[in-house]
């Protein structure tokens, strides 16, 4: 079970749960018996990690901050790319053949022999028309392959599914019932990705941001609160360089 700080006060009417700093803080009336309040953590056990999994994730962020040159991404050797929700260093090297490999705190990208001469803006060019075709053909896999999960699982099927980069949006459905996917959403991590699908699908019955709309998001996505503060949170780490 999860530990927790247990505060009784003879004024509470009603059991509170918090999460802060890393510290979970139940409040509670003085006479709730401390079996009940057990068996209600217990039950919070999937929230309660979830907070304290983010917050971990916002100290770790704002740690960050300090090292602002490996904030942006940038299309160099030594440079910085976000893949499934972890910043990662870029390796370039040269080759015969393209490619393109996921290691677990960098990314080796091959170039052709030929740019091993060009310009340092050449070759960041090169870098990132590779980099994008890498990411359209890995997201129009996974993001296919999501849709047609919850799909079943909802009950609610897009008529078309296109998968692109956007500049200011992760996802959309249009009253056609097509839904188009921001293949830049490799950048976050996975569970992230599959709160942009659910809603996006859930658009197709309320294609609005209604309280009916939020309330079948949540009947899916407990979550969803936590990954639109991913987002929200690293939007200006995930800004894509226009060259």
């Amino acid at each position: 079970m999860i530990e927790y700080q247990l505060i009784r006060s003879d004024k509470r009417k009603s059991i509170a749960l918090q999460v802060k700093q890393g510290t979970v803080t139940v409040r509670a009336p003085k006479y709730v018996k401390e079996s009940y309040i057990q068996q209600l953590v217990l039950q919070k056990t999937p929230w309660l990690e979830a907070k304290l999994l983010l917050q971990k994730e916002v100290q770790e962020q704002q740690q960050d901050n300090k090292h602002l040159s490996f904030q942006k991404i940038s299309f160099t050797d030594k440079g910085c790319l976000w893949l499934y929700g972890q910043k990662k260093s870029i390796t370039i090297n040269f080759s015969k053949k393209t490619a393109i490999e996921s290691f677990e705190e960098s990314i080796n990208i091959s170039l052709l022999e030929r740019y091993q001469k060009v310009t340092e803006l050449q070759q960041k060019k090169v870098i990132k028309r590779q980099v994008e075709a890498w990411f359209k053909a890995q997201a129009t896999e996974i993001l296919t392959e999501k849709t047609e999960r919850f799909s079943h699982l909802l009950n609610l099927f897009p008529s078309d599914i296109n998968v692109r980069q956007y500049k200011a949006r992760w996802g959309s459905c249009n009253n056609r019932g097509q839904l188009s996917f921001n293949y830049l959403l490799l950048m976050t991590p996975d569970w992230v990705i599959d709160y942009v699908v659910i809603h996006e699908l859930c658009h197709l019955k309320h294609l609005n941001h209604s309280r009916q709309f939020w309330l079948l998001v949540e009947s899916h996505f407990p979550r969803y609160k936590e990954a639109k503060y991913w987002l929200k949170l690293h939007q200006t780490q995930l800004q894509w360089p226009s060259h």
